[in-house]
Order: structure tokens, then C-alpha cells, then sequence
């Protein structure tokens, strides 16, 4: 049997039992995510076209149901005030009709010591937070990142599956 024909040989059984395993689990790191990169096994380097990812590596968006009350806060807002003042008014007025002509001079003194009381204001409060809401999960890929992937039968699609901790 000659050489090519076994090398030919081998490559059919190799390509054999690659199509028989469904699929290979695989890691790889992000070394790029715009666009998005991913190098397995530091031997091949994956582009987006070959990727396929699942909510565990991309952000995005989901209604909850939530009933939650935020936790109470507080604002020192006691405070006292004090005035003391006085205050002395002098003022001339003309009388009219006055027979004499003579110039009348008014003179108020006002005196005053004004002491405010110190007031204690409760500002203590919390917030109630219930309904449906929509809540952003932030599970986007960085470069860096340690990825599981899963290799499609045929090997032209992975699957990223999750990130590794």
C-alpha cells in the first residue's frame, strides 16, 4: 500500500470519528470584544461569525417581580438658631396742621434679645419599591475573560457557554 494512500486512509478515519463526537468542550480567553475575539486553547482564534453566545455572556434585560423596601436613612437636620439685637428707630414728623410751626421729634428705642429653641427635625425615611420592573443584567464578555465553549458537530460553530471563575 503506498504512502498516500494510507495518509488518505487516515485522514477518512480521523474525519470519522470527528463526526462521530457530537461535540468537544473547549476553553478559550476574550482577547477582544469589539469586535469579538476569542483564542481557544492558544491554537485557534474565533471571530464572531463562528461564535454563538448564551445569556450567560451578554447583557441583557429582564422583567422581575419585586416587593422591597429600601433600608431607612437619615438627615441630622437639628439645628438651633439665636438672635440677639437692638435696635433703636429715630424719626422727626412734621404735625399738621401745627399753630406753633415747630418741628415734633419722635424718638422709638426698641430693644429685643430673641433666643430660637433648638428644633429636632425627623427626617429619618425609606422607599418602597414594588411592581414589575425591568432590571439589566450586565453579563457582557471583557477581554480577559475565561470562556467555556462547545464545539458543534462539524466544527464551524461554538457555542460559549459560560465564563470560568
Amino acid at each position: 500500500m503506498s504512502e498516500q494512500l494510507l495518509n488518505i486512509i487516515k485522514k477518512a478515519a480521523k474525519e470519522a470519528i470527528d463526526e462521530s463526537t457530537p461535540s468537544n468542550v473547549m476553553f478559550g480567553t476574550v482577547t477582544s470584544t469589539s469586535p469579538l475575539n476569542i483564542n481557544v486553547e492558544q491554537k485557534l482564534n474565533l471571530t464572531s461569525e463562528f461564535l454563538i453566545l448564551t445569556k450567560n455572556v451578554v447583557d441583557y434585560t429582564v422583567d422581575v417581580t419585586i416587593e422591597w423596601n429600601t433600608e431607612n436613612r437619615t438627615l441630622n437636620a437639628n439645628h438651633s438658631h439665636e438672635a440677639n439685637s437692638d435696635v433703636s428707630v429715630n424719626s422727626n414728623a412734621t404735625v399738621s396742621p401745627n399753630p406753633e410751626g415747630v418741628s415734633v421729634s419722635i424718638t422709638n428705642e426698641v430693644s429685643s434679645n430673641v433666643n430660637v429653641q433648638q428644633k429636632n427635625i425627623n427626617l429619618t425615611h425609606n422607599h418602597s419599591i414594588t411592581g414589575r420592573k425591568s432590571m439589566t443584567i450586565h453579563n457582557a464578555l471583557k477581554s480577559g475573560d475565561k470562556v467555556i465553549l462547545i464545539r458543534q458537530h462539524g466544527g464551524q460553530k461554538y457555542v460559549v457557554l459560560d465564563k470560568i471563575y
